[in-house]
């Protein structure tokens, strides 16, 4: 965590839902008190809670001043999810798991999440994803995308909310190019595009086109 904020990364999020809440408790106690109270802290539960559970939690934490608990729920629950953002002082964050600006609605619709997770490559690329965050701007909820920053920093960029972007270095090996942090902030790239190339090394993993049957 320290490491990565020496890199200009403004904010820490940290993977829940071990099957010993007492341990998850404990290990996030202790970032927040090496971190201090400045510094964005997130966790990701990646929906292994049940409603009973997740509100546990939630009740928990109060105290340690979150930014979001992330998919505490199956992602599919709107319901349990609108339930706890209702009980619970500390933002819910979900949606990363959807696959349709339809599924979107229905989210935001309940009112199942304070700030919206969009997957751009998971809902159908950039013109759903725009759809669904002009949505999420009129419920007046934050976004903060899933993954894949190469696409979302400029989308995000776009939003008129501040939103939050995950920095994941995991795809570096597939482009020549490097997104650039500073202060706590992703510098979004001026060149044409996206502002990505592909590497040589992903270039090997690709095809000219794929059959799928004959006439």
């Amino acid at each position: 965590a320290s490491r990565s904020l020496a890199d200009g990364i403004g904010g820490i999020k940290i993977k829940v839902g071990q099957p010993d809440m007492k341990e998850d408790l404990r290990r996030l106690a202790a970032v927040r008190e090496h971190l201090g109270d400045d510094v964005p802290l997130m966790v990701d539960a990646n929906q292994q809670w049940d409603r009973a559970a997740a509100l546990r939690f939630g009740r928990a934490v109060e105290e340690l001043g979150l930014v979001w608990i992330e998919e505490p729920l199956d992602a599919y629950d709107a319901e349990g999810h609108a339930q706890l953002a209702a009980a619970l002082d500390t933002p819910i964050a979900t949606g990363e798991m959807l696959s349709s600006v339809a599924e979107h609605v229905r989210l935001i619709e309940a009112r199942a999440a304070d700030i919206i997770q969009p997957d751009a490559p998971r809902v159908g690329g950039i013109t759903p994803f725009l759809r669904l965050a002009t949505l999420a701007d009129h419920a007046g909820l934050q976004l903060a995308p899933h993954f894949a920053m190469e696409i979302h920093l400029h989308l995000a960029a776009a939003y008129p909310r501040e939103p939050w972007v995950e920095h994941f270095e995991w795809l570096n090996p597939l482009f020549n190019e490097r997104l650039e942090t500073r202060d706590g902030r992703m510098i979004v790239p001026d060149r044409p595009g996206l502002g990505f190339t592909l590497s040589d090394q992903c270039r090997k993993w690709t095809v000219d086109s794929v059959e799928f049957g004959r006439a």
